[in-house]
Order: structure tokens, then sequence, then C-alpha cells
């Protein structure tokens, strides 16, 4: 069995698909900038399709749990089909099923990427994301029991995802000892793109060029995506979010957040905050 998954794991909003939009350009065989809208890398852990494709089954009568059960299985297949570096993009933290067995294909996983934000940040860009307000979404980021396409319709094209809180999401991603783990701050994308990128490269052995790299950072610069996704849409973003790329800036919770959440934020997730430097060790504010 090929060891070639390579999992791109995060909370929303922390820079995952901007990662997505970076490699695809820096391997795609033109010199054409990658249409955000036809990335060539890899899947979604939670897509539909890729499990009944893989699977035989239709899913739309299955239980959630019933569906992560059929997830190990599928996406073991479903990386025998491609060569190294199978990349697969989640936002489920990193849990076993109730029965104690995998959820994720660690037979066929070859590492992870974990992205971080700062939290007060990322409440004001999933409230973005969700259509909905800050303070709300910092309630969710506090919730050990928060899902992603948890509704019951029957035709959902991703199945549920359970993040956990945002610190039990960084947490279950970065204890496990299955596979190495490469965690990749959004703060450091937006301060070196270089040296962010330039880490994941390293990681994961894939040759560097420096001539592609560079044409690869450009082509992937925030405002870049932004700017192309006025003009041509973004298929993955949400119906009622006004736009999936919306400031992408470190620090912007402080014109937004109010006292309240950041408090509550702090008070939840003190210790990953702290360990990611976005407290001091004495509980202050890094940015």
């Amino acid at each position: 069995m090929k060891k070639n998954i390579v999992w791109l794991a995060s909370y929303p909003k922390s820079g995952n698909t901007w990662c997505r939009i970076f490699l695809s350009n820096y391997l795609n065989k033109t010199d054409e900038p990658s249409n955000i809208n036809k990335l060539e890398i890899g899947g979604i852990f939670s897509s539909r399709q890729i499990i009944e494709e893989n699977t035989a089954y239709d899913i739309s009568e299955l239980t959630a749990n019933e569906c992560d059960e059929l997830r190990n299985f599928a996406f073991s297949k479903w990386a025998e089909n491609h060569e190294e570096n199978a990349f697969l993009k989640t936002h489920d933290a990193y849990l076993l099923l109730p029965n104690g067995e995998n959820m994720f294909p660690i037979e066929s996983t070859k590492a992870a990427i974990c992205f971080v934000r700062n939290p007060l940040d990322v409440a004001v860009s999933f409230a973005n994301h969700m259509a909905t307000t800050p303070e709300k979404a910092a309630e969710k980021m506090c919730d050990s029991e928060f899902c992603l396409a948890a509704s019951i319709k029957k035709y959902n094209q991703q199945v549920r995802q359970r993040l956990l809180s945002w610190s039990g999401h960084i947490n279950s991603w970065t204890i496990q000892k299955e596979f190495p783990v490469l965690v990749v701050r959004y703060e450091d994308m937006l301060e070196n793109p270089n040296n962010s990128f330039k880490s994941i490269l390293d990681f994961l052995n894939i040759p560097f060029d420096s001539e592609k790299f560079i044409k690869a950072i450009v082509n992937s610069s925030f405002e870049k995506i932004k700017n192309t996704e006025k003009q041509i849409g973004f298929k993955e973003k949400p119906a009622k979010c006004n736009s999936f790329f919306n400031v992408g800036k470190s620090g912007y919770y402080k014109n937004i957040l109010s006292q309240e959440s950041i408090n509550k934020i702090i008070n939840e997730h003190s210790a990953v905050m702290k360990k990611y430097n976005y407290l001091s060790p004495s509980g202050d504010l890094m940015i």
C-alpha cells in the first residue's frame, strides 16, 4: 500500500486554500496561473463523490457515523490512483471512530501540514464565511462538539466534519504520533511567504525550482487571488458569503471583535495561543 496521502489540515479560514493554490501553481506543468476553480491538487476528505466512487455506496441513506466508517477504505482506495503526494484537504479533527478504529487511513498517510491562525482573526473571517456574527463564530470556536455539514439533508455534497473547538482541533493533529506533521502559521505565510512555502516543499521532499517557485509565489499572492475571485468567482465560496478571500490581514480582529468575544476566546484557548505565540507566557496578546 502506498504511503502517499498528505493531509492539508486546518480549522476553517486558516490558510488551507491559499496553500492549495500555491501548490497547484508550483506543481502544474504550464507557466499559466492555475485556475482557482479548477485546482488539480487532490480532493477533500469530506467529499461525498470520492466516498461513493470508491465504495460503490449511495450514502444518502446512511447516518453520519456510518459515512465516517467508510472514509478510511474510500480514501485508501482513492490514494492508490495517485502517485507521490496525494493531497487531501480536511477540516476534520484527527479523531478515532467510536469503535476505536482509525477514521483516517494512516496506512496510506505520508505526512500532514497543519495550518494555524490567530483564533481572534479566525473568528472574524469565519463569521464572514458562515454569514453570521463574529460573536456567534467565537461561540462555535469554543464548542467541543462543533461540526460542519451536519444537516440531515440526503444529498449534501460533503459529509459531516467534526471540528471540535479551535484548540481541540489543533491539538488533535499536532499531538498524534502516527505520522509527521509540519505546523505552518498563517501569519508567517503573510509576513514571509517565501520561507513558509519553501518549508512546505522541503518537508515533503518536493524538488525546488527557483524560477517555478517565484512564479508560484506571485500567482498565489492573496491580492491576486482575491482579485481573481472578484472577476470569475470562486466555486468553494458559500452562497451567503460575500467573498471567500476576504481581508487576509493579521490583527484585523481589533477593528471588529467585541472585548467580550476576545476574552471568551482567550479564556478558552490560552494554552494553545501561548504555544503558537499569539499570547505571551504572561497572557498578553502578541498580535
